[in-house]
């Protein structure tokens, strides 16, 4: 009994900080996510990119794309969202800029009311990579939301990636 005790005791401290140490990040005027460490903030290809790791075998990455940017206006943008062709051509993209790489499974939904699309690949890397990509991109307004929680083969964060994708917020 007393064992357990100390267990608990050396545990509960880890299990606390790691319950909530997830830190929230506002992305913009409209759009906050939280994540499992302090985000590393860049600009790629013009985007505002966030990324920061779980731990060795998982990593999370928020990105935004202004469609206003690539002369989509709100209007356009909402009725192409009601055509499944739109999210073929998303999917073509995603495929170019990842060679090799396999879809496990996709689905054109919402998320917490607005357009989503959310896909799975395989990108077929060296088995410690991050090859398993989990991909939820929300349409508000003009602007995607890419949404990416990765991990490799030997591992699996489903309790991680659904923390990830549940912390935002649409304000």
């Amino acid at each position: 009994m007393q064992h357990k005790l100390i267990l608990f005791l050396l545990l509960a401290p880890v299990l606390f900080v790691s319950t909530f140490a997830w830190e929230l990040v506002k992305l913009d005027e409209n759009v906050s996510i939280s994540f499992p460490s302090k985000p590393e903030k860049t600009i790629f290809e013009g985007k505002h990119v966030w990324i920061a790791t779980v731990d060795s075998t998982a990593q999370c990455m928020a990105m935004i794309t202004d469609l206003k940017k690539l002369g989509a206006d709100v209007n356009t943008l909402t009725e192409q969202l009601k055509r499944k062709e739109t999210y073929q051509i998303l999917k073509s993209g995603m495929l170019r800029g990842s060679p090799g790489a396999v879809v496990l499974s996709e689905s054109i939904t919402t998320f917490k009311g607005k357009p989503a699309y959310r896909i799975k690949l395989d990108l077929k890397g060296e088995k410690e990579d991050y090859n398993i990509a989990h991909i939820l991109t929300v349409y508000i307004n003009a602007k995607m939301y890419t949404i990416t929680f990765m991990e490799t083969y030997q591992s699996s964060h489903e309790a991680d990636k659904n923390k990830f994708w549940n912390s935002l917020k649409l304000e």
